[in-house]
Formats: C-alpha cells, sequence, structure tokens
C-alpha cells in the first residue's frame, strides 16, 4: 500500500514538473489536489496505526485509546 501511494506520487509529481509550463494553472491546481489527497491518506494511515511497525506498535496505540477512554467517563 505504501509502494502504491507514494512511487506513484513521485512518478506524476515528475512528470507534472516536466510539463509544468504547459500544463498553467489547471495542472497547478490538478497537483495541488492530488497532493492534499496522498497528505489526507497519509494522515489516515497515521491514525489507524498503519505506520507503527514492530510488535508493540499497535498494542500501544490500543492502551493510549482505552487511557484516553477512562479519561472521558
Amino acid at each position: 500500500m505504501f509502494f502504491v501511494i507514494f512511487d506513484l506520487e513521485a512518478v506524476f509529481l515528475v512528470a507534472w514538473a516536466i510539463g509544468f509550463e504547459e500544463a498553467g494553472w489547471p495542472g497547478f491546481a490538478g497537483a495541488a489536489v492530488f497532493i492534499s489527497l496522498l497528505l489526507v491518506v497519509l494522515l489516515y494511515e497515521w491514525r489507524t496505526g498503519a505506520l507503527d511497525y514492530g510488535p508493540q506498535g499497535r498494542k500501544i496505540i490500543e492502551a493510549l485509546r482505552k487511557r484516553r477512554e477512562k479519561q472521558k467517563l
């Protein structure tokens, strides 16, 4: 999943940079939307714990969520 997101990002942005003058403002707007969507996906993966590697990564996230739930009560 990470490969698809970040490798394709590089391919599209390099192609956009090469044709920057021909694309003009509509091309810039398209690239801005594309980068914004990638940022949203990155934040979503970070929030869900997909970026937490190792045996303790997911356990720490769950422990923090349980602690927050107890504090709310």
